[in-house]
């Protein structure tokens, strides 16, 4: 008897689905403790966009890393009533589909902060609501943090242009332009 050799694509398959695998056991929720420790790692840092995990990894991989992270959140809030396999899901899909541009390492420290109280809380049952509604106030602080981050940045360009050129003083750039009249004279 022949035995039938896996495809290309079943094999294409397995590795995607080992990477999937590997990527979501790496960033785990307890990773949080890892990274959370400072907002500006978490923003500036080097991880993968959600998009990118999608485009990398294939189209279910950021639900696939979504849902733990949804799953520690319900049982850290001590909810009595939690969402359903399809609710996680759904939930899941919605952040991955809206907020594609988050890094993993931004949702890990929405995760954090959520937490933390800082987004209101659940009464009695995880409401997927609330989750993407504290999400949207946290994209408004990403904006803020970005922006004082861009701002730090020219600041950091402007001091290093004017130690490289330093300015001079009013009487210099009147010598400076009476030499160069007496040059062209």
């Amino acid at each position: 008897m022949q035995r039938q050799q896996p495809s290309q694509n079943s094999l294409q398959q397995t590795d995607r689905t080992e990477a999937v695998t590997r990527f979501c056991q790496t960033y785990t929720p307890d990773y949080q403790q890892v990274i959370c420790a400072s907002a500006d790692t978490c923003f500036f840092g080097n991880y993968p966009t959600l998009a990118k995990v999608r485009n990398d990894l294939g189209s279910n991989a950021a639900v696939a890393w979504i849902i733990p992270q949804l799953t520690n959140l319900a049982v850290y809030c001590g909810c009595r009533d939690k969402l359903s396999k399809e609710q996680y899901k759904d939930c899941a899909f919605v952040i991955a589909t809206e907020y594609y541009y988050l890094k993993i390492s931004e949702l890990m420290l929405f995760f954090h902060r959520f937490k933390a109280g800082r987004y209101g809380r659940f009464y009695g049952s995880v409401d997927p609501l609330v989750i993407t509604t504290a999400i949207r106030e946290f994209i408004s602080e990403r904006a803020i943090a970005y922006e004082r981050h861009d701002q730090a940045v020219r600041d950091a360009r402007e001091k290093e242009q004017l130690r490289k050129n330093p300015p001079i003083t009013y009487e210099e750039y009147k010598r400076l332009e009476a030499e160069e009249a007496k040059k062209s004279t």
